[in-house]
């Protein structure tokens, strides 16, 4: 059962969310799990609307938005990684040689005696957009913190993390700057390489924030990208390993990179 502090951080985080966007409660299947999530209806009416928003600043200030500025609202799609990424997360706690069975916000508990706990203990989801992946760690005993730069996906993550765990938390997170002053055991991203500028400080974040014997999972869909981040990060002294997971929502499986300090095996 949720305790009635958090269900009452839940039903504001649910009425705030429902002031502002048009959103739908479904399970999303993770492996046996069934994790009750809570999403925006239509990304592209989010899309939509941040143009039309664009669009009036440019013509009322004339001038133009460029860059990072745009705030592009990529955290508004359930991306097929994170499904991947969750996958991995319920075969590494053991929970995928248990008897299928289903999850949601009436049986959760504050402890993880519901089903086997991730070895690891403490998770940073990185680019959470919604936070399914996070969610399932959440769901699956980790203490989970969620990060994004964009605000309103914190609010969908902390959300539907809540709904399973307690112990979530969310934290507004640039990661070309930003030093959360903590490392964790494990930090997951979900579909986070597309943009080769970013890779050179997505590897200074994870090492400033990958705890010792800590490793790191980043789902990625099969762009040409992922494929030249696999020879750029050869020689950035990380230990590599390929996986795979088939999900349900598209035909090709999921990549899934782990990484881990080049020195501990």
């Amino acid at each position: 059962m949720i305790d009635p502090k958090t269900a009452q951080r839940i039903s504001r985080l649910e009425a705030r969310l429902r002031a502002r966007f048009d959103i739908v409660q479904e399970p999303v299947p993770v492996g046996p799990l069934r994790v009750m999530f809570t999403r925006v209806r239509d990304p592209e009416t989010v899309l939509n609307e941040l143009c039309d928003k664009i669009d009036r600043h440019e013509r009322l200030t004339g001038q133009r938005i460029h860059g990072d500025q745009l705030g592009l609202p990529y955290w508004a799609e359930l991306w097929d990684s994170s499904i991947g990424v969750g996958q991995w997360l319920v075969a590494e706690s053991g929970q995928s040689a248990v008897s299928s069975r289903q999850f949601n916000a009436e049986n959760a508990t504050s402890s993880p005696a519901n089903c086997p706990p991730l070895t690891a203990h403490s998770v940073l989801d990185l680019g959470c957009g919604m936070g399914l992946a996070g969610t399932v760690a959440a769901m699956l005993g980790a203490d989970v913190t969620f990060a994004d730069i964009e605000s309103e996906s914190l609010l969908f993550a902390l959300l539907n993390g809540l709904s399973y765990n307690p112990r979530v938390r969310a934290r507004r997170v640039d990661w070309q700057s930003d030093d959360l002053e903590q490392r964790f055991d494990l930090i997951i991203g979900s579909d986070v390489l597309y943009e080769r500028s970013q890779w050179g400080h997505l590897d200074a974040f994870f090492r400033r924030h990958l705890a010792k014997n800590g490793k790191i999972i980043l789902g990625e869909p099969g762009r040409q990208t992922g494929d030249i981040w696999l020879d750029w990060i050869a020689d950035k002294r990380w230990t590599l390993k390929r996986h795979t997971q088939t999900v349900p929502t598209r035909t090709t499986p999921i990549r899934l990179f782990e990484l881990r300090y080049a020195d501990e095996r």
